[in-house]
């Protein structure tokens, strides 16, 4: 498993709201993980040791397991550069002196590969290591990671249904941001990332290459994505003679100190030649290889229209999500969601039905992202525990050029050997208005993404862990974040924060369910416009159709957020629940954050621990 890609570094919200306040008046009139028995045969006994030999054994069996947590964190960056530069500001630091220039292999041959190494890996930890040996930390460290591995290795039995490219959050439409906020500390950054751009066009044949493989096999994208992303390709290369890239570039040199004057105009010189000559021609080889792909995608809508489609999503949503609920319990646990927040809303509105038409025009008192953020910061510490790290951040706009196809807004996540350094993007055509923004930089920064990567990396002493990432954990917790935002601005009326919080809930669950509807139940283009026109009002042919297409695009992608999200409030409400008045929401917080990274099922069995501990 290459956890650099896994883990990721641009945490972002491209879930659009539906206008659902107009909407929803219409509609108004578990798992526990226990140790495998059939690996213990396998494992020492250490019955026949003395006490002090006993203790050397285990003292010798935890080192060997922080060794091997070690040489897994090392072999993981090294297999794609940029999440190498921007997890770690000095890899020599961390022992990695030499490392190949590469951004990771895309084919399916790719995938079986990493499939076996995954298999060795598993079987490594499971047999290699006494679970019953290690320490509490460890056994965390083994749990997550044993976890990771058996869902992972559940998505790779299924090679050629992997995709590499889609509008928003393929290779191609991330690459641009990972390289204009790639830092050049020194001069062998600088080097490292022109390498990169020399490496793109042979970096772009092998994902058209596995784009022709899927095409082979009937799995290739259909048109209206293929057009979105062939679109997106030539916009990036459209104007090549002023692309924000060049300008980024010298800027960077400007900041990086030792540099002669000839030794920056170089640089530059080289960057102008790259760019001309690897970045530009691999952007629009790719666009004119799947253009002339298109029309060989025979399946017009999800997943579900292929023959393993199905069975590839059950996997794909249980480890982009972290749950291990069957896909039929996912639905109703949405579709439970849905109905208690519209019976919110009707709840609210029943007494004074003019609160809905100020709902419409709602409105957070704050508008500005970093007196935003300062006011986060300070309302969190009521429910949150105080982050020890000292901490800055960046606020940046996204470029002009990529905010067609960027997030709305973005997290990139820190270096773990520098977490003060955060940069927030903004886009600026997806905010125009500001209304909202408050719960957006409340998803991307405090309590949300900045705050929770910062305080988890911090705690945790394994390497591993701090790269190990699960989007339905680190998503949902944006959205757990976003949520909790509405009950905190004292300059709105209670009761119209209320009434967004249920209506944002409610259009995230749609989402979801869409996501479901088209994926796994196979709905084309007419059955879901009959969903929103019938049950949401929606008659509008492109909104339903662009709902459609975005599920198409990215399966499974609007589940990370809202299944996890939903995960955590279980969570909470189970601990609330068995703990009652010893129950502590700034001490649930801390549990799950000190916990990290991992899946719900994970957290479950861990959570049980805390618990009992809580009711001591």
């Amino acid at each position: 498993m290459d956890y650099s890609n896994h883990a990721g570094h641009v945490s972002d919200r491209r879930w659009r709201l539906l206008v659902l306040l107009v909407l929803l008046l219409s509609c108004l009139s578990a798992c526990t993980s226990a140790r495998k028995d059939e690996t213990a045969a396998v494992r020492p006994s250490y019955e026949q040791y003395s006490r002090q030999e006993l203790q050397e054994r285990v003292k010798e069996e935890q080192a060997a397991f922080d060794a091997f947590t070690e040489t897994v964190f090392r072999d993981s960056l090294c297999q794609n550069t940029i999440s190498l530069h921007y997890y770690l500001t000095d890899p020599e630091a961390f022992g990695i002196t030499d490392y190949p220039i590469t951004l990771g292999e895309y084919s399916s041959q790719a995938i079986r590969d990493g499939q076996s190494a995954d298999e060795e890996l598993l079987r490594q930890l499971q047999t290699d290591y006494d679970y019953d040996s290690l320490t509490e930390e460890q056994q965390l460290t083994y749990d997550i990671l044993e976890a990771g591995l058996e869902s992972g290795l559940a998505c790779e039995e299924y090679p050629l249904y992997y995709e590499y490219l889609s509008p928003n959050q393929g290779v191609q439409a991330e690459l641009p941001i990972l390289l204009a906020e790639y830092q050049f500390r020194r001069k062998q950054d600088v080097e490292d990332y022109l390498a990169i751009l020399s490496i793109l066009p042979d970096t772009f044949q092998q994902v058209l290459a596995f784009e022709n493989e899927k095409s082979q096999a009937g799995l290739f994208m259909c048109d209206y994505v293929a057009d979105q992303v062939i679109r997106g390709c030539r916009d990036i290369g459209a104007d090549p003679e002023n692309h924000f890239l060049l300008q980024v570039f010298a800027d960077k040199l400007n900041q990086l100190e030792g540099l002669t004057e000839e030794e920056r105009n170089g640089y530059i010189s080289r960057n102008q030649e790259l760019m001309n000559t690897c970045f530009f021609p691999a952007y629009q080889s790719l666009a004119d290889g799947l253009e002339a792909l298109k029309g060989t995608g025979t399946n017009p809508g999800g997943l579900a229209g292929f023959s393993n489609g199905k069975k590839y999503y059950e996997a794909l949503v249980k480890s982009t999500t972290g749950s291990d609920r069957s896909i039929k319990d996912i639905k109703k646990l949405l579709l439970n969601r849905l109905s208690s927040d519209l019976s919110a809303i009707n709840e609210i509105l029943k007494d004074n039905e003019s609160l809905y038409a100020q709902a419409a025009e709602f409105s957070f008192s704050l508008t500005e992202p970093a007196e935003i953020l300062e006011d986060l910061k300070q309302k969190i510490q009521t429910d949150f525990p105080e982050l020890e790290t000292e901490t800055t951040y960046t606020i940046k706009s996204v470029h002009p050029s990529l905010e067609d196809i960027m997030s709305p807004a973005m997290y990139l996540v820190a270096p773990i050997d520098r977490l003060s350094e955060n940069i927030i993007y903004i886009n600026e055509k997806e905010n125009e208005d500001r209304s909202t923004l408050y719960a957006t930089m409340a998803h991307e920064g405090y309590p949300g993404h900045l705050y929770q990567t910062v305080y988890s990396s911090a705690q945790a002493s394994c390497n591993l862990r701090r790269i190990l990432s699960f989007p339905g954990y680190s998503e949902g917790w944006g959205i757990y974040a976003e949520y909790y935002a509405y009950s905190l601005d004292t300059g709105t009326d209670a009761r119209l924060a209320q009434i967004r919080a249920h209506n944002f809930s409610a259009s995230m669950s749609i989402y979801a369910l869409l996501d479901i509807y088209v994926n796994y139940d196979n709905w084309d283009r007419e059955q879901t416009a009959a969903f929103l026109a019938e049950c949401y009002g929606v008659e509008n042919s492109a909104a339903s159709d662009a709902a459609f297409y975005m599920m198409v695009s990215d399966p499974g992608y609007y589940l990370k957020y809202f299944v996890g999200y939903l995960e955590f409030c279980e969570l909470r409400d189970r601990a609330q629940e068995e703990l009652g008045m010893k129950f502590s929401l700034k001490e649930f917080h801390r549990f799950i954050l000190e916990t990290g990274d991992s899946p719900f099922w994970v957290l479950s069995k861990y959570m049980d621990q805390w618990i009992q501990e809580q009711q001591v």
